[in-house]
């Protein structure tokens, strides 16, 4: 008996079955109150309490033990009447030996009337089926017990107090039997046994006092093993009866609450119970069920869950058909296969999950599952799986949806031969324009409408895709290069034509970069690097055009890669030097300021020029800490030297856009100590095609500071002469490739004279740059430039001490300079 280590609560149960069998006592008053210490089933100690009679579960439940505790002692009424008779007629003819008939004959009778009213009970009860008994009825049963046990008591003290050998033998045998047949027959109602056990033991202890002799104690001690024996087999035996009890009840609520669950699963519930027989068709078939399938139930049980499955002509139900029809002619468990069915002509799906059932003899008799409709979430996650791989401005696919079919369609090439796979990478040109003149919505509309042509472009098989921005992508099979090419070009052109949105037209352009399939190795990231290899290069050369890839290029971003991690090298260990180049005063021949230029020394290139390694800068996002780091170290060289009346310093246009860049120059200016008087930044015309209205304001301001700014490169552009109008400058410098014609071609001197006298009618500085012989000297003098720039005064150095230390040019004896002494002046009196 697995009764835990509470034996205190166990003696005292088996004690109070002695003296008030079913009274609650204080350690069972907890249980009484239902306070709980497990459940029924693995509670031991209630089932304990409960065995004996106290009220430890439900009243219901307890009259249900108690009526399976009396029909248990019932079932065996004919035996134990049976035992009785024997042992009653076996006293009789023992004990008329030595007792008076009168005597005799006075507890037969007794033992007879009980024995009648015993078997009445038990034929007026028997095929009733009681099942539920009340205490009342456990304590007559109780009661019964005790008054059989005191008539049989009364043999062996008889017998013993007689003092007849013969009747001492019998009477011993009967009460040892009846002690343990009793004991034994009334376990299931252990308070019963125990007063049975009780009386006859203590009747056995009082006849062998009777007669004392040197026997007493060996058969005391055999009387009271056998007594404790039968003690502890009622015991465990009435609690294994109660605990097996409270097990099917338990597992009976459980039953009751699993079909209350299915039944409102059934009627409240999305899902619905299925059943087949051994054949397939359906049985037991449920409303919610019928509802769901569209049939009627006559039609539905000629069917097979096969048969729904077949109904929808479906790519995704066809696919699902042979899982099902595997799983069920091999009888095997399944769930989460999901079937398409037409229910009164609509697409319905389903989620199915089921088990085999098998009887008691382990044969086959169909399947038993569960199915739900998920059509709804179906289609959410379908509505989610478009919008996670389509754009969802454009409606055309994104980049992830591009890529996963860019590999399904290179590994269907690699598996058959074919057109060649081409894949396109395509940006539009000035879009930014549009979004920052007339705000995003303007933006996307034109979004719109690209998409819409690239997809007129498309229809013929090529798939399209907007990476994001204005980045679109195109994946189709061409026949040959050309055909790609045509392609490529119509992309290019259909965006020629101006898009209008609201009442304004819109120039865009396109620039294309393409590659196709050519070696059977080559990965979607491989055929992504190469167009935007093609890309960058169709881009580089000028845009609006599209470019084919080849190998050559990736050569040329190789090296322009290994320079770029080159220069972000240099530029971290301060590799990178600062030079001086000389301005010379066209009138006195005095160097009066210098221009900055940066200068590389690669390690196994050689020296660098800025030409190539400034756009990599640029595109490698180091021109803002490059060009910091050159405007402090130039700024804290020339405060070294007072004899320079100035020092020019090149801004980048990502310099010159850079929000703070006033407050970065006056910062630097601060801490070098350098006046800004002596600081003259140069800027190039690219500025101007990125401005948005702020260049003018942050000119004024680097101005009203003392900065002066140059115009670089003057007369390269478009638009040179609508800037000095529009913005304002304190020098121009004329680009050194119209210095180089000069006694080249006439023209040159023509212009540079045009030039020079615009600038000076203006208030503005001249500076010629690239000046390398002596005759572009003498011309530049007598055209009235008022300084020289270029290698005829000097290299650059880098500590600009130096070249204040050139020779002088003795300029005396040449033709006189024409400059005005203060250009500036000039503008002040026009």
């Amino acid at each position: 008996m697995r009764l835990g280590a509470n034996w205190k609560l166990v003696f005292q149960t088996i004690c109070m079955a002695f003296v008030k069998p079913g009274q609650p006592f204080r350690s069972a008053y907890r249980y009484r109150t239902g306070e709980r210490t497990g459940n029924l089933k693995t509670d031991p100690n209630r089932a304990l309490l409960l065995a004996f009679g106290h009220p430890v579960v439900e009243e219901h439940l307890a009259a249900r033990v108690r009526a399976a505790q009396i029909a248990s002692i019932a079932r065996l009424t004919p035996f134990t009447v049976a035992a009785n008779l024997v042992n009653t007629f076996v006293i009789a003819l023992t004990f008329r030996e030595f007792l008076p008939f009168s005597y005799l004959a006075v507890w037969i009778a007794a033992i007879s009337a009980l024995l009648v009213h015993t078997l009445f009970k038990w034929i007026s009860f028997k095929g009733l089926g009681v099942e539920t008994a009340s205490r009342g009825a456990l304590k007559r049963a109780v009661h019964h017990a005790t008054i059989f046990s005191f008539l049989w008591a009364v043999v062996p003290v008889t017998a013993y107090a007689s003092g007849d050998a013969h009747g001492i033998w019998v009477a011993s045998c009967v009460t040892t039997g009846m002690l343990c047949g009793g004991g034994f027959a009334l376990a299931t109602v252990p308070q019963a046994a125990f007063r049975w056990v009780a009386i006859l033991y203590l009747a056995s202890l009082v006849s062998l006092s009777i007669i004392r002799g040197p026997e007493f104690w060996p058969l005391l001690l055999l009387m009271t093993s056998y007594t404790l024996v039968v003690l502890g087999s009622v015991a465990s035996t009435g609690w294994l009866f109660a605990s097996h009890f409270l097990a099917d009840a338990e597992l009976e609520q459980r039953g009751e609450l699993i079909a209350l669950l299915l039944n409102e699963f059934e009627e409240k519930a999305s899902d619905w119970i299925w059943e087949t027989d051994e054949t397939g068709k359906f049985r037991n078939i449920s409303e919610r069920f019928l509802n769901a399938s569209g049939q009627t139930r006559q039609a539905l049980k000629a069917l097979s869950m096969i048969d729904l499955a077949g109904s929808l002509d479906e790519e995704d139900a066809r696919a699902a058909m042979p899982a099902l029809k595997e799983a069920m002619s091999n009888r095997k468990p399944f769930r989460d296969i999901v079937i398409g069915v037409e229910v009164a002509g609509e697409e319905r799906w389903w989620s199915l999950a089921a088990l085999p059932a098998y009887d008691d003899h382990g044969y086959f008799t169909g399947y038993r599952g569960v199915a739900s409709d998920i059509t709804e979430a179906r289609r959410s996650s379908a509505l989610v799986s478009h919008l996670a791989e389509h754009d969802s401005l454009t409606g055309i696919g994104n980049r992830s949806w591009f890529l996963k079919q860019a590999e399904t369609q290179l590994d269907r090439q690699s598996r058959n031969s074919g057109n060649a796979l081409t894949l396109f990478l395509i940006d539009l040109d000035n879009f930014k324009v549009v979004n920052d003149t007339s705000g995003h919505p303007a933006g996307d509309e034109l979004l719109r409408q690209v998409a819409a042509r690239f997809m007129s472009l498309s229809e013929g098989g090529t798939i399209l895709a907007r990476f994001g921005g204005d980045e679109f992508a195109a994946l189709g099979q061409f026949v040959s290069d050309e055909a790609a090419l045509a392609f490529a070009d119509k992309l290019v052109n259909v965006t020629r034509k101006p898009f209008r949105i609201g009442r304004r037209d819109f120039a865009v352009g396109a620039t294309v970069g393409f590659t196709r399939v050519c070696n059977a190795g080559d990965t979607v990231d491989d055929l992504m690097r190469k167009a935007d290899i093609a890309l960058y290069k169709a881009k580089e050369s000028g845009r609006g055009r599209a470019l084919a890839f080849e190998a050559e290029m990736e050569r040329e971003v190789r090296e322009r890669r290994e320079l770029e991690a080159d220069l972000r090298e240099a530029f971290e260990y301060e590799k990178l030097n600062v030079e001086f180049q000389p301005i010379v005063d066209a009138r006195s021949g005095k160097v009066v300021s210098s221009e900055v230029l940066v200068r590389w020394m690669h390690s196994t290139r050689g020296e660098i020029t800025p030409d190539t390694f400034i756009p990599i800068a640029e595109h490698a996002g180091l021109i803002l800490p490059l060009g910091n780091w050159v405007l402090k170290k130039a700024c804290a060289a020339a405060a070294q030297c007072p004899d320079l009346e100035s020092v020019a310093v090149n801004l980048s246009p990502v310099q010159f856009m850079e929000p703070n860049l006033v407050e970065h120059i006056v910062s630097v200016l601060r801490e070098t100590g350098f006046p800004p008087e002596r600081l003259v930044l140069e800027i190039t015309e690219s500025v101007f095609l990125r401005d948005f209205g702020s260049a003018s304001a942050k000119l004024q301001k680097l101005r009203d500071l003392g900065i002066r700014i140059a115009l670089d490169d003057f007369g390269t552009g478009y638009s040179s002469l609508s800037y000095l109008r529009q913005y304002s400058f304190d020098k121009i410098k004329i680009d050194k490739s119209f210095v180089d014609e000069i006694g080249e071609r006439s023209d040159g001197l023509a212009i540079i004279s045009a030039v020079i006298a615009l600038a000076h009618n203006l208030g503005l500085e001249v500076t010629a740059e690239g000046v390398e012989r002596q005759f572009q000297v003498d011309a530049l003098r007598t055209l009235g430039c008022d300084t020289l720039q270029g290698y005829y005064f000097g290299k650059p150095d880098p500590n600009p001490v130096r070249i204040t230390q050139i020779r002088k040019e003795h300029w005396e004896d040449r033709s006189p300079s024409t400059a005005p002494k203060d250009p500036a002046g000039l503008r002040s009196v026009s």
